[in-house]
């Protein structure tokens, strides 16, 4: 497989993926998008794993960090579904693979619909600066059940896929599934230490959006850590188990993703660990913003929870 370790990179490759949350379009010179580059076909610069606290992100990698900081319902299946919008699909397989797509997006919508609560409620608590704990954890519950049920869900689908693509294009559908368990895994993690601020971290995005003082800055920081230092953390192994497994059985000449090792738990796990990690975070940051500030924070959250995913482009 391809790699690189350019956050800049993976989002320049991968950046139809954050969608605009809200359903914008993506861009018309988007490289992936029906143009000539591919992840399989990019020039390797290191490896994508070392995506990390030292590396710079532009304003489109910001957009597809916030994405994945917010959208955890379909796990890998997701990452799967987002990558086939930017294959170079052939005209004769471009309506095999968006219904496709479609199907897998339609089996996701319960999983969907339960992040989009928790995320309502999150921002309901953070314009009130009081959260209903059990709402939230209830919802939570919700979104780690569906979300466990959408590998069994989309396995049809995923056996289309292998039949519809060539060997090249499974490569690259691989090697973009990877690129975009980099980008959610860089911006999911437990830690907001100060150095990240000026490398894509959550904390400094967020300060200059709501115009946060260094001391509310700080605040929320030590906060945070403390709060997420408590919650069981996402266990990397299992998913570098799940691309091995997935990518070896996808480049095969025969594929039945129901016999993959690792299932539906990697999906659950994903969707749990990314919203709890969100939730700590906005209940963290929450007591050090004035009204004003909570106000605009949870219209950005109800943003994101209104997030719908788009049709492919034509």
């Amino acid at each position: 497989m391809a790699r690189t370790s350019s956050f800049v990179g993976l989002a320049g490759i991968l950046l139809t993926a954050a969608l605009g949350c809200g359903g914008s379009s993506p861009p018309a010179n988007n490289p992936g998008n029906g143009g000539s580059a591919d992840v399989a076909e990019a020039q390797p610069r290191g490896d994508v794993a070392q995506v990390g606290a030292g590396e710079d992100e532009d304003e489109s990698t910001a957009d597809l960090a916030e994405h994945h900081r917010h959208h955890h319902h379909g796990g890998f299946a997701a990452f799967v579904a987002i990558s086939l919008e930017q294959l170079n699909a052939t005209p004769e397989q471009k309506a095999a693979i968006e219904k496709i797509r479609a199907d897998m997006f339609h089996k996701m919508e319960p999983a969907h619909e339960a992040e989009k609560t928790v995320l309502l409620a999150l921002a309901d608590g953070v314009a009130a600066g009081k959260f209903d704990q059990a709402k939230l954890d209830g919802a939570i519950s919700q979104l780690s059940t569906a979300s466990g049920q959408i590998h069994e869900a989309v396995a049809g689908e995923l056996d289309q896929l292998h039949e519809t693509l060539t060997p090249p294009q499974r490569a690259a559908l691989v090697d973009k599934v990877e690129a975009h368990f980099e980008v959610w895994h860089h911006s999911n993690g437990a830690e907001e230490h100060k150095e990240r601020d000026s490398h894509g971290g959550q904390l400094a995005m967020l300060g200059k959006e709501l115009g946060l003082s260094a001391d509310q800055i700080e605040k929320a920081r030590t906060s945070f850590e403390q709060s997420i230092a408590g919650v069981p953390q996402f266990d990397r192994a299992e998913a570098d188990a799940h691309i091995k497994a997935f990518g070896e059985a996808f480049a095969s000449d025969k594929f039945d993703a129901k016999t993959l090792p690792t299932k539906g738990d990697l999906n659950a796990h994903m969707a749990t660990w990314g919203i709890t990690r969100t939730m700590k975070f906005y209940e963290a940051v929450t007591p050090v913003l004035t009204p004003e500030q909570r106000t605009k924070l949870a219209d950005s959250i109800r943003h994101h929870a209104n997030y719908q995913h788009q049709p492919a482009a034509s």
